[in-house]
C-alpha cells in the first residue's frame, strides 16, 4: 500500500522538473549558441564597420612609415564600383597602378523557341583586382569612403612599417660614400704612375655606382612613404545575361540540298568512284598478268598431263 502512494509522488517531481527545464529553455537561457552566428552575419553586413584604423591616420614628424591596406569586399557591380573608387583616388590626387576587371561565366544554356531562333542564358560574375597609390594623409578618408560600395567585407588587413631607422641608415651610408669618393678624386688628382691612376679611377666607378643605387633606393622609400598601396578585390553576386541567338540546331536544315541536286551528285560521285576503280585495277596489270601467266600454264600441264 505504502509503495502504491510513493510511486505517484516521484512520478509528479519528474513532471515538475521536466516543466521547469522546458520554461527556462524557452526563456532563451539555452539558446545563446543558436543566435551566435546570426549576429556574426549581421556585424559583417553591417555598412557603418570602420574601414579605417589608427594604422592608417596615425601621424608623428618623427616617424616614417610605409602603410599598406589590402581589402576583399562584395559590392552590388563590379563596373559601377571600379569607376567610382577610381574617381574618389583621382580626386584625393592619387592614381591606380592596376585594374584588372573581368567576368568569369559559370554556366551557359540555349533553349529553344522556335525553328529559327533560340534563348541562350548565362550565368555569371564580375571581378576586379586593384591596386591604387594614394597620399598616406588621406588613407584613412579613402577606406572610411569605401563604406559606401561595400555590400559584403570579406576581409580588411591595414599595416604600417616604421621605416625611421632606414632613413637615418641611408643618410649615414649616403655620407660615408660621399666622403670616399672626395678621397679617390684627390688621390686621381695627384701625379702618379698610369696603372696607379686606373685602379683609381675603377674605385671611383664602382664609388659613384653605389651613390646611384643609394640615391635611387631612397627616392623609392620616399614614394612608398608619401604614396600608401592599397589592394581591393572586388566581387558581386551572380548575375543571368539572356540573349536572342540562332537555333544552330535547325541552320543546317534550311541550307541543306534538295533531292534531285543530291541525287545529281550521287551519281557523279559513283562514276567517279567507278572510275578509279578502273584505274586501280590497270595500276596493278602486272600483277594481272603473272595470274594470267599461271592459269594458262597450269591449263596447258593439266591437259598434257591428261593426254599421256
Amino acid at each position: 500500500m505504502k509503495k502504491s502512494k510513493i510511486i505517484p509522488v516521484i512520478f509528479c517531481l519528474f513532471m515538475l522538473i521536466g516543466c521547469e527545464q522546458y520554461s527556462a529553455y524557452e526563456s532563451g537561457e539555452y539558446a545563446t549558441e543558436s543566435i551566435g552566428e546570426p549576429v556574426m552575419d549581421s556585424l559583417i553586413e553591417d555598412p557603418e564597420i570602420p574601414l579605417s584604423s589608427t594604422a592608417a591616420t596615425y601621424q608623428d614628424p618623427e616617424r616614417k612609415f610605409i602603410r599598406t591596406a589590402d581589402l576583399s569586399m562584395e559590392v552590388e557591380n563590379v563596373y559601377r564600383s571600379t569607376t567610382n573608387i577610381e574617381r574618389k583616388v583621382t580626386e584625393i590626387g592619387g592614381f591606380v597602378s592596376e585594374s584588372q576587371l573581368y567576368s568569369r561565366v559559370l554556366s551557359k544554356d540555349i533553349f529553344e523557341i522556335d525553328a529559327d531562333s533560340a534563348r541562350e542564358v548565362k550565368k555569371y560574375s564580375v571581378y576586379n583586382t586593384m591596386t591604387v597609390r594614394v597620399p598616406q594623409t588621406e588613407l584613412g578618408n579613402f577606406l572610411h569612403s569605401l563604406g559606401e560600395e561595400i555590400l559584403f567585407l570579406h576581409h580588411r588587413n591595414i599595416s604600417a612599417e616604421d621605416i625611421s631607422l632606414n632613413f637615418v641608415m641611408a643618410e649615414l651610408e649616403k655620407n660615408r660614400l660621399d666622403k670616399t669618393s672626395e678621397k679617390l678624386e684627390e688621390i686621381n688628382n695627384e701625379s702618379g704612375k698610369i696603372p696607379d691612376k686606373q685602379s683609381v679611377v675603377n674605385a671611383l666607378d664602382e664609388k659613384q655606382s653605389e651613390v646611384n643605387f643609394q640615391k635611387i633606393s631612397t627616392l623609392k622609400l620616399k614614394d612608398e612613404v608619401a604614396f600608401s598601396t592599397v589592394t581591393l578585390a572586388l566581387t558581386e553576386k551572380e548575375k543571368i545575361a539572356e540573349t536572342m541567338v540562332v537555333n544552330l540546331k535547325n541552320y543546317g536544315d534550311q541550307h541543306r540540298p534538295g533531292f534531285w541536286y543530291r541525287a545529281g551528285n550521287s551519281v557523279k560521285d559513283g562514276f567517279y568512284f567507278f572510275q578509279s576503280v578502273c584505274v586501280t585495277l590497270l595500276y596493278i596489270w602486272p600483277l594481272w598478268l603473272i595470274l594470267a601467266f599461271l592459269f594458262f600454264g597450269l591449263r596447258f600441264y593439266r591437259r598434257r598431263s591428261g593426254l599421256s
